[in-house]
Formats: structure tokens, C-alpha cells, sequence
């Protein structure tokens, strides 16, 4: 039967993330940000705050970074309250205006939703090994020179839109000024 059950989650393992690594291995790899988020190759990157000042360094890193790993306790019933990660895309507000708080996109289909719901400790880190500045000063994105946070605490679920019936009578009369 534990077989049974581990080949099924394997099954619905593999149809869940095929089409993601169908287009990482057909998608070239860039980021998405541009002027004022991680992708940052011929741009020049703000200045490093001084390292000294741990909680700006921090809320900097928070504002280059596209994307983090968060690390949750798993509520999947084969790996119950073993440690789950996963890379997520993250946002601290629109570009150039950002405030260096995280913010996450997540369906309830994602494991790592599910895994906020029963239990909401986690753990994000995040590196500026994803923009060009490790690169250029020639650190290694391990090396301890080459900026990185992990940010522990709580994640709260922020209302952020959401779907809203609207009947074709209630739209179209409506009057668009």
C-alpha cells in the first residue's frame, strides 16, 4: 500500500511540475524586472548600504531581489513536519517605488500555500547572487561578501484582489467616464 501511495504521489508530483520544466527548458533564462528589480546587467546597482547597518542591508537585498527561498514545514501527509522549499517570485511594491517589504503571488494549489495554512513559520532568504553585483566584484554567490538575508518569522495573508462577479446587466450599465 506505502508503495502504492508513493508511486501516486510521484505521479501527481511529475504532472504538476512537467510543464514548469518544460518551460525552463524551453525559455531562455532572464528576469522580469528590468530598471528597479533584480535584472540588473547594465545597469548600475545602487549602492551597497554599509554593512554595519544590518536592517537596511536587509530591506535593500528585499528590494533587488525577484525572488527568494522560502522554506516552510510540510503539511504533505508523506513528508508531515519535514522541511519544505521552494523558490517563489516575490515583489516589494512597483519598480523604483518598492519598500523592501516581501510580498508573495500564491495559489492554493501550491504546496507551500498549503503549508502556510496548517502552520505559518517560515524562513526566506534571498542573495544578490541574482542581480550582477556578486559577479562583478568576483565573490562567489556562497561567499558570505556576497550579500544574502534570511528573513524568519510569520507569513500573513495579505488580501490582494480576487474574483468579482459581475452580471452582463450590472456592466453594461455602467456608465464609463
Amino acid at each position: 500500500m506505502a508503495g502504492r501511495a508513493r508511486g501516486s504521489l510521484r505521479a501527481l508530483l511529475a504532472a504538476l511540475l512537467a510543464p514548469a520544466l518544460l518551460s525552463l527548458l524551453v525559455s531562455p533564462a532572464r528576469g522580469r524586472g528590468g530598471r528597479g528589480h533584480g535584472d540588473w546587467d547594465g545597469v548600475k546597482l545602487p549602492p551597497l548600504p554599509p554593512r554595519e547597518d544590518a536592517a537596511r542591508v536587509a530591506r535593500f537585498v528585499t528590494n533587488l531581489c525577484d525572488w527568494g527561498a522560502l522554506a516552510t514545514v510540510s503539511s504533505l501527509e508523506a513528508v508531515r513536519g519535514r522541511p519544505f522549499a521552494d523558490v517563489l517570485s516575490l515583489s516589494d511594491g512597483p519598480p523604483g517605488a518598492g519598500s523592501g517589504e516581501p510580498y508573495f503571488y500564491l495559489s492554493p494549489l501550491q504546496l507551500t500555500a498549503n503549508n502556510l495554512q496548517e502552520n505559518p513559520h517560515a524562513t526566506l532568504t534571498m542573495s544578490l547572487a541574482q542581480t550582477d553585483f556578486c559577479r562583478k566584484q568576483g565573490y562567489d554567490p556562497q561567499s558570505p561578501l556576497c550579500v544574502h538575508i534570511i528573513l524568519s518569522g510569520t507569513v500573513t495573508k495579505d488580501y490582494f484582489g480576487g474574483p468579482k462577479i459581475v452580471t452582463p446587466e450590472e456592466y453594461y450599465n455602467v456608465t464609463f467616464q
